[in-house]
């Protein structure tokens, strides 16, 4: 058994040391020195701590590397105001989940067509020339992103989404974590609008935030990163003259980004004038649009982790709780982390997944070293 696996299981939970003692029915000090490395657990009590947690004894097991986010390089703002048991569940979670992608990708090989630059601010100028560098390096089309998660994709990037224990966090994203050029995480719950400007604000930090930077200058520069890749300032400019809410409600189904973020990109852009802008903001807040907006703009759909699930389920012909197995989660929660409720067979398998034979791969995946880490980890905080 792995000791520092225990640990993460157990934080994955929420659970504190002595809660995870008290319904293993195992002594506490027992407990903290099987995961300090200081005493071995026989299978009876590996079994215990099993149930207890609801993972498979095999969880406890695995090897690779466990990742901290680092109090510098996690981008929220309000990370202190979470309890510290909260930020280890969040940690232990997003290491999880990128454990399991690892095994997933065992035998399966991703086509890239992008690649994810690094491309300092400095060198540009402004966070907006870094977001028209990089839609111009994709061979964006102009006009509207139709899907910001496929873009993503199309570039290496494993968008998933799952429950991130805070309102306060929209987003986590992780780079060069193994390999895919990086994993980004989205908070359920998210407006569709308000995903779609999520994923393009961490993108804005994984391209130009490879270097330590204040942390209210960062997540200022991933927004206007994040406003130029959807609504370039070229192209949108002319549509938001003159704009009022009902004209910023029709351009919401055009350019699929919120009505909030439409009206600051016009202020932003100087069409409108501060008096304007917060007149329209105190009119959102008289009809309630500040917590739910109007019209519902179609969400996107990562493609690349169910592929993952259908490649395993018809190429290399794993049965379903085998699957599991391979992911170390029992039947149910397997199928709620993989959304298999939406799962179906035939649906079509993303263009860029390979596998590379039919065969069972039992290899162990390659594990990233700590310098092939990378960057670190990007936090996205959802703003009252």
């Amino acid at each position: 058994m792995n000791p520092q696996m225990l640990t993460l299981l157990r934080e994955s939970r929420g659970y504190s040391g002595a809660q995870l003692a008290k319904l293993a029915g195992i002594p506490q000090p027992t407990l903290s020195k099987v995961e300090n490395g200081l005493a071995v657990i026989d299978e009876a009590r590996l079994q215990q701590l099993a149930e207890a947690l609801d993972y498979p004894v095999e969880a406890f097991n695995w090897t690779d590397p466990i990742y901290g986010f680092g109090s510098v390089a996690f981008y929220h703002r309000k990370q202190q105001a979470l309890p510290q048991t909260t930020l280890r569940k969040i940690q232990a979670q997003v290491n999880l989940t990128r454990m399991r992608l690892d095994k997933l990708l065992r035998s399966i090989e991703i086509d890239t067509q992008y690649v994810v630059p690094c491309l300092e601010v400095e060198q540009y100028g402004t966070p907006a020339a870094v977001a028209r560098a990089v839609r111009a390096l994709w061979r964006m089309p102009m006009g509207p992103i139709r899907d910001m998660a496929a873009a993503l994709e199309l570039a290496g990037i494993i968008v998933v989404r799952s429950n991130l224990e805070s309102t306060r966090i929209a987003a986590i994203s992780l780079d060069n974590v193994g390999i895919y050029p990086a994993l980004m995480i989205l908070n359920t719950g998210l407006p569709s609008d308000r995903e779609r400007f999520t994923l393009a604000h961490e993108l804005g930090h994984l391209v130009m935030h490879s270097a330590l930077v204040d942390t209210d200058e960062a997540e200022r520069e991933a927004d206007a990163f994040a406003a130029e890749f959807l609504m370039p300032a070229a192209e949108i400019r002319t549509e938001l003259k003159g704009i009022t809410l009902a004209r910023a409600a029709q351009l919401k189904v055009v350019w699929r980004v919120a009505i909030s973020a439409l009206i600051r990109r016009a202020y932003d852009l100087g069409v409108i004038e501060n008096t304007r802008y917060k007149s329209l903001m105190v009119s959102m807040s008289q009809k309630g649009w500040r917590k739910s907006e109007p019209i519902e703009v179609t969400r996107d759909h990562p493609t690349v982790v169910s592929s993952l699930i259908k490649v395993h389920l018809t190429d290399h012909n794993y049965t379903f709780d085998e699957l599991a197995q391979v992911v170390a989660l029992n039947r149910d929660e397997f199928a709620a982390r993989f959304d298999m409720e939406f799962f179906h067979p035939d649906q079509p398998r993303s263009p860029h997944l390979r596998a590379l034979n039919k065969e069972r791969h039992n290899n162990q995946p390659s594990v990233p070293s700590s310098a092939e880490w990378g960057r670190g980890c990007y936090g996205e905080v959802v703003r009252p």
